[in-house]
């Protein structure tokens, strides 16, 4: 959920909502495991994040990945006293469901993109497969067989292969 907080910061939160015997609804539980980060913390009943009011800070179930993906955040001026100062770094944390619990994980995604030879005014995509070269000129075969190939996943069929 949502929550205004203050002036100066806005917070997300994350609970479980379960049910007791008698069927009434229970908010909150031991259910945020923090046991596998490097400085383990006790279970949380509930995961909350402040951030600055104003900043676009992630916190969804990704379906694809079966996980709840949170921003990390850090302070834009280094003042980690005033939660109001966090914003997104662009990196990921998240939690996976194991055995009946939220797992943190400190770091969703490990690759590294490769800057070596960039070009800083094309960009260079992560991988050896690029669509453009240096100048900027299509590779119209290499296009159409990602084309193809996306159109296959979409419609659940095998991809045609060029090279044959």
């Amino acid at each position: 959920g949502f929550d205004n907080n203050n002036a100066m910061s806005s917070m997300k939160w994350i609970e479980v909502l379960t049910f007791n015997e008698k069927k009434e609804p229970v908010f909150g539980g031991p259910f945020f495991s923090y046991d596998k980060d490097t400085i383990p913390k006790p279970p949380q009943y509930r995961f909350g994040i402040e951030f600055k009011k104003g900043a676009r800070v992630l916190v969804n179930y990704i379906e694809d990945l079966q996980m709840i993906l949170v921003d990390h955040l850090i302070s834009e001026n280094d003042d980690t006293e005033h939660r109001w100062t966090y914003v997104p770094d662009g990196d990921q944390e998240g939690f996976k469901w194991e055995n009946g619990k939220w797992v943190h994980i400190d770091k969703v995604f490990t690759y590294k993109i490769d800057l070596k030879d960039a070009d800083f005014y094309l960009g260079k995509p992560p991988g050896d497969d690029k669509l453009m070269d240096s100048k900027g000129k299509k590779d119209e075969k290499k296009l159409q067989e990602k084309t193809d190939k996306n159109k296959a996943k979409e419609n659940g069929k095998v991809p045609i292969n060029y090279d044959n």
